[in-house]
């Protein structure tokens, strides 16, 4: 049964677990296709989340009441512990937003409103192109509880090998052209780099080891440019998602890189930026071209944001790039909605 089926047969009062971008997604979605409102968001701790959303209030999880529908809108990471205290605490009544459950309420949401259109298995699928998905692991990586097996197409890739002995992955980042040495700036980007200059498939792309991409060759029609997961729903915008991460400084270091190389595109770059949606985690898959193109503007932003490390030290110090990253994948793919044909696919996220 799907959320909207819950709902429907669910007439009573509900809250939505959650106050970031699953559960605001969610929100989004439940008020277009059901034009119902939370009783509230709920949180396990009031600090460092917002009083409201959207003018709903978000109160403590204390004052849930049991009778109420409670849908569980938070990563995958953080739902078992969640669902476990709700229900040690008598709350039976849940729904939980799995990545399938959320791919499915977002698509239906997006349909409706017109946007950010699903990628399909063709009956008949074109001469099958060259295609490797890279799935990025690093020596720093989380033992999971489930490792998933790769598809014919996909190859593991140690991202910063230059930075470890350790050797988690057959093929490495630090071989041929390479930034592997700059892993602890750029996380997962260093293997994007490392694709970009080393390889020459008519479609490839990166995952993650704890993050893959439901994507398949049949998916790889000629009228299709790239695919990417759904977008996040951000309140009140991207730039505040940013925010959680960086400095004020780091923020301001992109957005004078961006007038610097992108005058023309500038203001555009900004609405987008301040806008509602958000491409996450880096992941995707593209022709050859529109990788090339994608990863040539990119790299050009950041190694010109290198250069600002002097009076900006996070650039140099921290992971901040690999949050810049997010953001100008984010503003690539939404800047290029029309020159592009984008289509879209689910995620699995493993723990």
């Amino acid at each position: 049964m799907s959320l909207l089926e819950r709902l429907e047969n669910h007439p009573g009062p509900f809250a939505i677990y959650g106050a970031q971008v699953v559960a605001y997604g969610a929100y989004c979605a439940i008020q277009e296709l059901c034009g119902r409102k939370p009783e509230c968001f709920a949180v396990s701790h009031l600090e460092d989340n917002p009083g409201e959303i959207a003018g709903i209030p978000v109160r403590a999880q204390e004052l849930l009441r049991k009778d109420w529908l409670i849908i569980v809108g938070v990563t995958e990471l953080l739902q078992g512990e969640i669902v476990s205290g709700l229900k040690a605490r008598g709350f039976q009544n849940l729904f939980i937003l799995t990545q399938y459950e959320e791919h499915r309420l977002m698509s239906a949401y997006f349909a409706h409103i017109g946007k950010f259109p699903l990628a399909v298995e063709a009956e008949q699928p074109d001469l099958k192109p060259s295609f490797v998905l890279y799935e990025v692991r690093n020596h720093r990586d989380q033992p999971l509880q489930t490792r998933p097996a790769l598809q014919n197409f996909e190859r593991s890739i140690q991202a910063g090998a230059a930075l470890s002995e350790k050797r988690v992955a057959e093929l490495t980042d630090d071989t041929g052209v390479n930034i592997s040495a700059k892993n602890k700036q750029y996380c997962e980007m260093s293997a994007t780099y490392w694709v970009w200059k080393n390889t020459n498939h008519a479609w490839t792309g990166i995952e993650h080891y704890r993050r893959h991409l439901l994507v398949s060759p049949e998916m790889l029609d000629n009228n299709v440019d790239a695919i990417l997961p759904l977008p996040y729903l951000c309140c009140p915008n991207t730039m505040a998602q940013f925010r959680r991460f960086v400095s004020e400084d780091v923020q301001r270091a992109l957005l004078q890189a961006l007038k610097v190389l992108h005058p023309l595109e500038y203001d555009i770059y900004k609405e987008i930026l301040y806008g509602p949606y958000q491409y996450t985690y880096n992941i995707l898959c593209a022709k050859r071209v529109v990788f090339e193109d994608y990863c040539t503007w990119f790299f050009e932003i950041t190694e010109h944001m290198e250069t600002m490390s002097d009076t900006v030290s996070e650039i140099e110090t921290t992971r901040a790039l690999s949050y810049v990253a997010e953001a100008l994948t984010n503003l690539y793919f939404m800047y290029n909605q029309r020159r592009w044909n984008i289509r879209h696919t689910g995620k699995e996220i493993y723990i």
